[in-house]
């Protein structure tokens, strides 16, 4: 069973600016609905890191984990699709 890489890769790609483009409108959600600090983390690796003090405002990601979020995501519909071709 051999996977289509460009396929792969293109679908890898998508969802990881998908991503991308999800985190870069959550700062503004937060603020609007006036989100306390919180994180996203599965113990030492850690998604999204929100702060929301007095002084200020700020968001961490961690694109290492999106990228493998999205390659993961990406390699199961790839070969979803193959096991239905079967």
């Amino acid at each position: 069973m051999s996977i289509n890489l460009k396929q792969w890769i293109g679908l890898s790609l998508a969802t990881f600016l998908l991503l991308i483009i999800v985190n870069l409108a959550l700062p503004a959600l937060f603020l609007v609905l006036n989100v306390p600090s919180f994180s996203i983390s599965f113990g030492a690796f850690w998604l999204l890191r929100w702060e929301n003090t007095a002084t200020g405002t700020s968001v961490q990601f961690d694109l290492t984990f999106l990228l493998a979020i999205a390659i993961v995501f990406a390699l199961a519909v790839v070969l979803n699709k193959r096991l239905k071709r079967r």
